[in-house]
């Protein structure tokens, strides 16, 4: 969590406050303004827009009268200056316009403001469309010198002066931050006392102030040439210090006449936080053309064997998952770190002994995908690259080659001692980008994989001081090498991304979201995925908005095999509630039928994923609800989840906070322990073991004979269920139900009346053709589908018939 906060003195040395033509500042006590110029310049059914031609600045009010930014100011900043539009010496000009783009009708203020004796021209936008509560902004500076000029960021919205307001959002009780890389997921800041700290987050912040109150979302909607950061400062009353950055490079140089832009951000309003985060992502998702539709169901070789993976090993896991998995919907079969021969050069290593293609034709022939990890920008110092292409490296502002790793710094023992020393591939150049292209070409066409999973990045192409093209941003560069991979490997391969996500979307299918460090025994596995603020549950529910909406989710691997029966539980519902990637990272041929049972209930995955119930309680969140709904019927699938490994938590969850009407009835059924938990109205009361989860059911109590849960997968009958009928003449419910051919599994109906255990009768099982069934319980009969040679199978129970046995 380093680097979120940083102290008020040194935050505020990139806010100079002019000393003169500031007729508009906001007490930050009393939240009034001066605003010296009349009438909206631009308005929609939200907000009005008030230029203050003087300054350049702006303030922007909403429909009732309020004021939401009382005064926003921009501003420019190099290695050794920081120029803003509003000072003195600049001169504006504004122009409104009619818009129509992806995101619909609106209106358009231009501001453009330059100084005769400055080199910087700036131009800033602030759209308002019809449809969305949000402004929109971004920015753009012109280098109208006749030599290269530094520029390190734009900041599109920045406090007029020290301890003034740029932003009134009233009270605001916590704020939602978002990490730099897949790593970090965030975290959860109070947020309700003034205080002298700045709060940083990476591409977009949440602001809380009640579960059922109106939130507000800041964020980067493109990060196509800039990495958006949000900066906030409490200060009293509803006064905020906002700054939206778009951050390039250290050494980013403006050449003469050319124009850099910001990223787009918005200020978004919404009902209730969680709309408005998943308004924010969606809105992301759609001016970058978001790739959803592609889902992982796979296995990946890491996490037991990490860089010590062996081809035998490889194919040992692939033929047994084919036979055990891909049933039940596994299709990929991945490798990761350790087969290549060097950081640079991806052929295969001793331990693969018939190379990487030979091993991608095998992992076919089972009737899988083969995946591979790659990490294009690390270059070790054996490779071709290394030794007959070091113009192709990045190197330091003195012209030596950058050495790149993990380590804190070069000068550091663990860097000294690293052999062989790695080197950081520069794709500004021409040469480095051809054999970036040549190399997934080569793995995609030649080789036959149709995943990729690219990784060490933060630390390789992102540590740039600047780029063999100085004029490239770090978001811009990024972004080019993806384009790189995507051209090269076609539009089918699917492409994990373990890195920054923002600045890729559109490009990638999946993100890694979480911290996957947690190596070790039991106890080290189980925080891999509840009780940490990194793991799994946690960042699961940080970034839950982003699912489907900017990418697909990947919250880790499900491994079993060190965990406790009930830890494997609980790992297997973070993954499958998830609705993203569902990846298996056992040694699959030494599991436990228990474990290899458990891993089955994941897959596939739904591709639909819950809300956090808890998001705003605590830094690790440990509640989720998803709401479901097919033709047949409706439900609620809550997971609740205990990292102690000793205690029992008893916890009461208000019905409302699970998105269900309070002032109705309820059934819930257990899944993991097979029972009918009983009835509920207005407040669920709950008993989550120790290291483990309770993964529920919940239905509006029926009248009627119905089916409330099965045992086949985690969402218990979203996926294995194609229809159910109840027929109120005849009393007869049917179904018709998916399945693995020689798997069965049970499907659980609830009966209105109760039924009490009698010795024989109805509690004797009922053989019918590839099914049976029996009362199992007062309320519920079980029926087991036997999938003997079949994956269908269309089944009824004449209850009528049924009940008189009685």
């Amino acid at each position: 969590m380093q680097g979120k906060f940083i102290s008020r003195r040194s935050f505020l040395q990139g806010i100079p406050v002019t000393a003169v033509g500031l007729p508009y500042i906001l007490d930050a006590k009393t939240g009034q303004s001066g605003a010296s110029d009349k009438g909206p310049i631009l308005s929609n059914d939200f907000f009005a827009i008030y230029l203050h031609k003087e300054t350049g600045r702006f303030s922007v009010h909403r429909t009732d009268g309020s004021i939401l930014i009382p005064d926003c100011a921009a501003m420019a900043v190099s290695s050794d200056r920081e120029v803003r539009p509003d000072m003195i010496e600049f001169r504006h000009r504004a122009e409104v316009s009619k818009i129509s783009d992806a995101l619909g009708e609106g209106k358009r203020l231009i501001i453009y403001s330059s100084a005769k004796n400055s080199p910087w021209a700036f131009t800033r936008s602030i759209t308002l469309y019809k449809r969305y509560p949000g402004i929109f902004l971004d920015m753009s500076l012109i280098n109208k010198s006749n030599v290269p000029v530094n520029i390190e960021s734009l900041f599109v919205v920045t406090p007029a002066g020290n301890d003034t307001a740029s932003l009134l959002w009233s009270g605001t009780s916590k704020v939602l931050t978002n990490g730099p890389m897949y790593y970090d997921p965030g975290t959860l800041y109070p947020f309700s006392a003034p205080d002298e700290s700045t709060i940083q987050s990476w591409w977009n912040a949440g602001f809380f102030s009640g579960y059922k109150k109106e939130a507000l979302v800041c964020g980067a909607l493109e990060n196509l040439k800039a990495q958006g950061k949000i900066h906030v400062r409490r200060l009293p009353g509803d006064a905020i210090s906002l700054s939206l950055q778009s951050y390039l490079a250290r050494g980013f140089m403006l050449q003469p006449g050319q124009e850099v832009h910001s990223n787009r951000f918005i200020i978004l309003v919404g009902s209730d936080p969680y709309s408005t985060l998943e308004e924010y992502a969606s809105l992301m998702g759609r001016l970058n053309n978001a790739r959803v539709s592609s889902i992982v169901n796979g296995w990946c070789s890491w996490f037991y064997t990490y860089e010590h993976v062996t081809e035998e090993e490889v194919v040992r896991n692939a033929e047994l998952a084919s036979r055990i998995l891909k049933p039940c919907g596994l299709e990929y079969i991945q490798i990761d770190e350790g087969y290549q021969r060097w950081h640079g050069d991806w052929e295969g290593n001793s331990r693969f002994p018939h190379g990487m293609k030979w091993l991608a034709d095998k992992i076919k022939s089972f009737g899988l995908k083969p995946g591979l990890w790659v990490a294009p920008y690390v270059i070790s110092e054996p490779t071709e690259v290394y030794q007959q292409h070091a113009d192709w490296l990045l190197k330091h502002p003195d012209g030596r080659l950058k050495r790149v790793g993990p380590w804190p710094g070069e000068d550091t023992d663990w860097a000294r001692n690293e052999n062989p020393k790695r080197y950081g591939l520069d794709i500004t150049h021409p040469g480095a980008a051809q054999w970036m292209f040549n190399l997934f070409s080569t793995i995609v066409h030649e080789w036959g994989y149709e995943m990729l999973k690219i990784d060490f990045v933060d630390w390789s192409l992102l540590s740039a001081y600047r780029y063999y093209d100085p004029s490239v941003s770090r978001a811009e560069a990024y972004r080019r090498g993806f384009e790189i991979i995507r051209r090269a490997a076609g539009e089918k391969v699917h492409i994990n991304e373990c890195g920054p996500g923002a600045i890729s979307v559109g490009l990638i299918d999946s993100m890694r979201i979480e911290l996957d460090q947690y190596y070790g025994y039991r106890t080290e596995n189980w925080k891999q995925y509840v009780g940490t603020p990194t793991g799994s549950a946690a960042a699961g529910a940080k970034r839950y908005y982003f699912h489907k909406r900017t990418w697909i989710n990947d919250v880790d691997h499900l491994c079993t095999r060190n965990l406790s029966l009930g830890q494997a539980r609980a790992a297997a519902t973070i993954i499958g509630i998830s609705g993203g990637n569902v990846i298996s990272g056992d040694r699959l041929i030494d599991l436990s039928p228990d474990r290899i049972e458990i891993i089955r209930k994941a897959f596939p995955s739904s591709g639909q994923g819950a809300r956090p119930v808890d998001l705003f309680d605590s830094d690790t969140p440990s509640a989720f609800a998803l709401s479901l709904k097919k033709p047949f019927g409706e439900w609620t699938v809550a997971a609740f989840f205990n990292p102690d490994e000793t205690q029992t938590i008893k916890r009461p969850i208000p019905a409302d906070r699970l998105w269900l009407d309070p002032a109705r009835k309820y059934i819930a059924f257990n899944f993991w322990e097979e029972r009918l938990e009983g009835e509920f109205s207005g407040e669920l009361d709950l008993q989550i073991p120790p290291a483990g989860c309770t993964l529920l059911s919940i239905h509006e109590l029926p009248e009627k004979p119905k089916v409330i849960a099965t045992n086949r997968h985690i969402l218990q009958g979203y996926l294995e269920l194609e229809n159910t009928e109840w027929n109120e003449d005849t009393q007869i419910l049917s179904g018709t139900s998916f399945g693995v051919k020689d798997y069965p599994y049970s499907v659980f109906i609830y009966l209105p009346g109760s039924y009490p255990w009698i010795q024989g009768g109805t509690t004797l099982d009922h053989d019918k053709e590839n099914y049976s069934y029996r009362i199992t319980h007062p309320h519920i009969i079980t029926l087991r589908l036997y999938f003997t040679g079949t994956e269908k199978i269309s089944w009824q129970i004449n209850l009528a018939e049924f009940l008189k046995e009685r």
